[in-house]
């Protein structure tokens, strides 16, 4: 699979039959476009049980890689959990440090939509949140709107027609 966007590229392998076509594909590139790789930024990243001694067009290995931002790791587990992490900690420190500022309800929910959620939103497209960053990110967010107040809604458990009506 490949993944580009503007001058980065993205090349997912399998298996390490893929490695000649895809060094075929980059020689064809080449020839037909004029450009040349940048050999000095290029890296491999083994994810799972792939072996690091198959030299994969002698690029170097590397225990974790970042693409689009998003540092990736060996595993799938340990990826999703750095990630959350430090998504997580950025949100509750911006949170806090913007705690002081003389905002309005209404334009604090657009700071929380337009800022907290953003960074969110982007982990979430690559990895599913783990409860406790869940949780963490829900505190931080209620938090900063309430100004560290408990918010709470009334609650009414439902009482039948009949119930009502005879006054119980």
């Amino acid at each position: 699979m490949v993944v580009a966007y503007a001058d980065d590229i993205t090349i997912f392998v399998t298996t390490p039959t893929d490695v000649p076509v895809i060094s075929d594909a980059i020689k064809s590139y080449e020839k037909v476009t004029g450009a040349r790789l940048n050999t000095r930024k290029l890296k491999a990243l083994a994810v799972g049980g792939w072996c690091t001694s198959t030299d994969m067009l002698d690029i170097p290995y590397h225990a974790e890689i970042k693409i689009l931002s998003v540092t990736f790791t060996s595993t799938i587990q340990h990826s999703m959990n750095k990630r959350w992490v430090n998504v997580t900690g950025k949100v509750t420190t911006q949170a806090r440090d913007t705690y002081e500022r003389d905002l309005s309800l209404s334009q604090q929910i657009c700071y929380v939509q337009a800022y907290l959620l953003a960074k969110i939103w982007h982990t979430a497209q690559v990895f599913s949140a783990p409860t406790t960053c869940t949780r963490q990110l829900t505190t931080s967010i209620a938090w900063y709107i309430w100004k560290g107040a408990t918010f709470r809604v009334q609650y009414r458990l439902y009482r039948s027609r009949r119930d009502t009506e005879a006054g119980a």
